[in-house]
Order: C-alpha cells, then structure tokens, then sequence
C-alpha cells in the first residue's frame, strides 16, 4: 500500500498519517465486541443491547473524530455514519424493553447504511491511498450483513449475537490491518508542505 500526496490541498498523507490508530482502535473495539458476542453464547438480551449500544457509540464517536481529521473531502460520510451509530446507541439504551425482532432491525439498518457510506469512503480514499481495498470490503460486508438481517429478521434472530460476533470479528481484522497498513505507509510517504 502506497500513499499518494500528489492529489494536492490538504489531502494525501496529511490526511491520513493520524487516522491510523483511529482505524485501530476502531479495530479492537470491534474484535472485543466480536469476541464477547461469540465466546459468551448465553448473553441475555439486555446485555446484548447494551454490549451494541457501547459499540456503535464507540464507533459513532470515533468517525466524528476521522471527520475532522481526515482531510479527503469525505466529511459528510464520516458524519452521517457517526451521527447513524450514536443514534443507534441512543435507541438501543432508550428503550429497555426492546424487542429481538426490533433490535435485529435497528442493526440491519445501521449496518446496511454505515456499510454504504464506508464503501463510498473507500472508493474516495483510493485517491489517496493507492490499491487500499480493506475500507471498501469492510463496508460490502457491512452492507451485506445488515441486509440480511433487514431481509430476513427472523432467521436472523435465532443467531443473532453469533452473527453479530462473528461479523465484529471480521471486521476489526479488517480495520486493525488496515490501521498497520498506515501506519507502515506513513513512515514511507513524503511529507507535504
């Protein structure tokens, strides 16, 4: 992977030399969350909710904070997508007596539109970061997961938090390679003026 800082303004390695260890610690807070859904099968539904909820506000938090960061002109994704995770938290701890069937479409939902806007960050960040899929398979698999749980809410629910947990799994893989990936570029891309 390679950084372009020919695009000019204040884009290229600028822009992404401090995302990083956001992309990172997004990462881990996936994997934690993927791994706590997978290996503790008899979570209640409460504690599932909650669990979603610290995730997505997490991750909600974290894209505001890359929509300032990152300088690629994709600030507008970045904000929607933390605006869709604070607001999926929000009516994950707001309402206690949610239902599975509803709560498998509050992720569907969150998961199908972040995923969408993830996968238009990474057409973008191409610009910048040359041949760097990682961005846009994390968003396809997102996509793709939340609308099968849309889809198919029921069969969804049977095994909900493994899907969830293995989809989290994925995905902070994904997002933790992607943030050493940076990292290993930043050390080998020219400083812009």
């Amino acid at each position: 992977m390679s950084v372009n800082s020919s695009t000019g303004g204040n884009t290229g390695y600028i822009s992404w030399n401090v995302a990083w260890w956001d992309m990172l610690l997004r990462g881990v807070i996936a994997l934690a969350f993927g791994l706590v859904l997978f290996f503790w099968p008899g979570l209640s539904l409460a504690s599932f909710v909650l669990l979603f909820a610290g995730f997505a506000f997490f991750d909600g938090i974290l894209m505001l904070l890359q929509m300032v960061t990152i300088k690629d002109g994709m600030w507008w994704a970045r904000l929607l997508h933390g605006i869709a995770a604070i607001i999926a938290a929000a009516i994950a701890v707001s309402m206690p007596g949610l239902t599975l069937l509803v709560f498998a479409f509050v992720i569907g939902f969150y998961w199908s539109f972040t995923g969408i806007l993830q996968i238009i960050v990474g057409l973008a960040a191409r610009k910048t970061i040359e041949g760097e899929l990682l961005l846009i398979a994390g968003g396809l698999i997102t996509a793709i997961v939340g609308a099968i749980l849309l889809i198919h809410p029921l069969q969804g629910i049977i095994a909900l938090a493994q899907v969830v947990g293995i989809f989290n799994i994925a995905f902070g893989i994904i997002l933790a390679v992607l943030a050493v990936k940076l990292k290993l570029a930043e050390g080998r891309a020219p400083a812009m003026a």
